[in-house]
This record gives structure tokens, C-alpha cells and sequence, in this order.
């Protein structure tokens, strides 16, 4: 009898500690004396930008800022460069499609300048968003104005026209110095907290073999393509310092470590042991209970590699609250069946050493009325969140 009550004992002992354990994954910390809460604006939340004039677009991007202000949140990250174009004057780039009629028409506001000039008013920062690579999502170059810089590498190994899009080649020394001259312009002349790359690497595994061929091949093809991307990270952060010390430089990957590593060549664990990124803010678009990568653990191995302390952001998919999401396997209907995975995942990432902020992507989600009632709560527990 006596030692059954010791089993008992010690079953119930386990079992409340278990459950401390998980309790404390979601345990509100002390708060820190600043959080960045911020929200990517991508180039598909421009649509009513697209053709308007000077006052539409200020109009459309005063309410932007004031929705985002009103929402509780602090900080946008902001696509200025989705396609090797950009949404402000520049001598590099030609202006983008998604905001105006025709690649290379004159801006009639500078999209950028005046995404500052609101923020500002609203105790906003800013982060330009880049994608350094990409030149368009489909393979058709009719739209692509002959003005463009990088016109001339037409029929040539800086530019590979696919089936899934037109990219520049990342072995190219030429797209290297392409790329750090625009982000000199940008930081030279905008007043910005930060610069940001996404997930956006190597396209595919044909881009660069024409370019690998005329190298003495000391290097296997997968590190050379792994130096290749060490050596945009590094270009990049030594332009942007050289004129302005003050942004910081930053990168938003895939969470999954392993595709970053095996299919862009982003060595993740490699760059974060530099001092050339100052921050990093991987893309943790995973649910609790996602069988190969759920958020907790996935977090933690994040947090884990961050042996630097560089500053640590967690950027978060609201967009798929109310879906399936197939990939997710035995978990895939939690974001049918929960509406506060958002601020949960908030108040456990607010536990990790040296973090710094949440962002969520993206507008869209977050401020038009959506048919998803299940969208809508989560919107609605992360607002309440923020501001209480």
C-alpha cells in the first residue's frame, strides 16, 4: 500500500510539473522598455497605390500609417525594392510597376519619403524591404523597361529567364556591386531604422553553372554557391554602413533552417557567428502543433544558434489563420480550430533572449474585413494584446 501511494505520489508530481513546464512557454515576461510590434507592407498591399495620383496615394498611405497607429503597432517593414525596381525616385532603379502605370513612368510621389514623413508623425519606424535578386515573377520581359541598369545582361549569365520568373545570378561580381550601389543610394538618402532581405536567394540550381564553370572549382558547387551568398551579406552590409552606421541590416528567412542552407545557400548558422547582419528575424510561419516544425521548438533552435546576440525578431503568418495548412501534417487544422495562436506565439517569443519585437505579415490581414470570421478573432486577440 505504502508503495502505492508513493507511485501515486510521483505521477502526480510529474504531472504537475509538466504542466508548469508548458504554462511557463506562454508566461508573460517583464515587459521591456521598448518592443518593436510592426507589420510587413508587401508590394500586393499597393493595389490601390497602383496608377493613382500624388494626392490618392498620399491619401491611401496617410490611412495605412493611421490604421497601423491605431492598431498598437510601432513599426512597418516596407517592400521598396520587390522586382530590382524601387517605390522612390532613384538613379539605380527604375520605379515599379506595382505602383505605378508602367515600369519607369515618373513617380508622382515619392512612395517611401512620404511612408517616413507619416510614420513619423505616428512614432513609426521604417525598414526597407529588398529582394536583391528577383526581377519578376513570370518570364515575360514585354513590361520591363529598357531604361532599366541591368537591360544589358540580357543574353548574358548575369540574367536567367525561367519558366517561374526572371532573376539576376548571385555568382555575378557585376549583380553584386549592382545590388550594394542601390543600397548606398537608399541609405544615403532616406532616414531609415533598418534594411531587410527576405527568403529570396538562389532561384534554382542552373543559374550560376555557366559562371562556376570559369572558376578554378576549389570550391564544391555548393560552397561555392554558399560563398556566393555570404558575399552578398557581407557587400550589402559594408554599403549600407558606409554611409550610414546608424541603419541597421538585417535578414528575414525561411524558418526552416535546413531548406535555407540546401536549397538558397544561405548558411544562417555561419552568418550569425559575423558581425555582418545586425539582426535577424526568421520567418516562424509554423503553428504549435506542426508536426515537423512546430513553433516552440523551432524557436528555441533559432534562439539557439543566435550565439552573438544578435538582436532577435520573430515574424509571424497571420494570413493563415482560418486555412488548412497541409504541411503541417497531423496539425493542420489548428489554425481552423484556434483563434490566439498569434498572441500566444507573441507572448512565448517575448521569452527568448535578446528579442526585440513581433512583425506579422501582412497589412492585408490585418486591416480589411475578411469572410474568415476565424481571421478575425485572431486579428482581434492580437489587437487586444497589444494594447492592453
Amino acid at each position: 500500500m505504502r508503495k502505492f501511494i508513493i507511485l501515486v505520489f510521483i505521477c502526480m508530481l510529474g504531472f504537475i510539473c509538466f504542466n508548469l513546464s508548458n504554462k511557463e512557454e506562454v508566461k508573460e515576461p517583464e515587459k521591456s522598455p521598448y518592443e518593436e510590434k510592426g507589420v510587413f507592407i508587401s508590394y500586393i498591399d499597393y493595389a490601390n497605390l497602383k496608377g493613382k495620383t500624388k494626392e490618392e496615394q498620399e491619401k491611401q498611405i496617410t490611412e495605412m500609417v493611421n490604421n497601423i497607429s491605431y492598431f498598437g503597432l510601432n513599426s512597418i517593414i516596407l517592400q521598396v525594392s520587390p522586382f530590382s525596381d524601387a517605390i522612390y525616385p532613384s538613379k539605380i532603379y527604375q520605379s515599379s510597376h506595382v505602383v505605378s502605370n508602367k515600369e519607369g513612368d515618373k513617380l508622382p510621389l515619392d512612395i517611401l519619403g512620404y511612408f517616413i514623413e507619416c510614420s513619423k508623425k505616428k512614432n513609426i519606424s521604417i525598414y526597407a524591404w529588398f529582394n536583391p535578386f528577383r526581377i519578376r515573377n513570370d518570364n515575360n520581359t514585354g513590361d520591363i523597361s529598357k531604361n532599366t541598369y541591368y537591360y544589358k545582361w540580357f543574353n548574358t549569365d548575369n540574367i536567367q529567364i525561367t519558366d517561374k520568373g526572371i532573376y539576376l545570378n548571385p555568382a555575378s561580381e557585376e549583380v553584386l556591386s549592382y545590388i550594394g550601389e542601390g543600397l548606398k543610394e537608399i541609405a544615403s538618402n532616406y532616414d531609415l531604422k533598418g534594411i531587410l532581405f527576405d527568403d529570396y536567394y538562389y532561384p534554382n540550381d542552373t543559374i550560376d553553372l555557366n559562371t562556376y564553370e570559369n572558376t578554378d572549382k576549389s570550391l564544391s558547387l555548393k560552397k561555392y554557391r554558399i560563398n556566393n551568398i555570404n558575399k552578398l551579406i557581407e557587400t550589402s552590409y559594408n554599403s549600407i554602413k558606409s554611409v550610414n552606421k546608424n541603419i541597421k541590416f538585417g535578414l528575414s528567412p525561411s524558418g526552416n533552417i535546413e531548406n535555407n542552407l540546401d536549397k538558397e545557400y544561405l548558411d544562417i548558422e555561419q552568418i550569425l557567428k559575423t558581425n555582418k547582419i545586425d539582426f535577424i528575424m526568421p520567418q516562424l510561419y509554423y503553428g504549435f502543433k506542426n508536426k515537423n516544425k512546430p513553433y516552440l521548438n523551432t524557436l528555441k533552435t533559432w534562439s539557439s544558434i543566435n550565439t552573438l546576440n544578435k538582436d532577435f525578431y520573430v515574424a509571424l503568418s497571420i494570413y493563415k489563420s482560418g486555412k488548412t495548412d497541409k504541411y503541417a501534417l497531423t496539425g493542420e487544422n489548428e489554425w481552423i480550430e484556434n483563434t490566439d495562436i498569434i498572441k500566444k506565439q507573441i507572448i512565448s517569443s517575448r521569452n527568448i533572449p535578446n528579442y526585440k519585437g513581433f512583425y506579422i505579415y501582412r497589412y492585408e490581414y490585418l486591416f480589411n474585413i475578411h469572410s474568415n470570421n476565424t481571421l478575425n478573432e485572431e486579428v482581434n486577440n492580437v489587437r487586444n494584446l497589444i494594447v492592453k
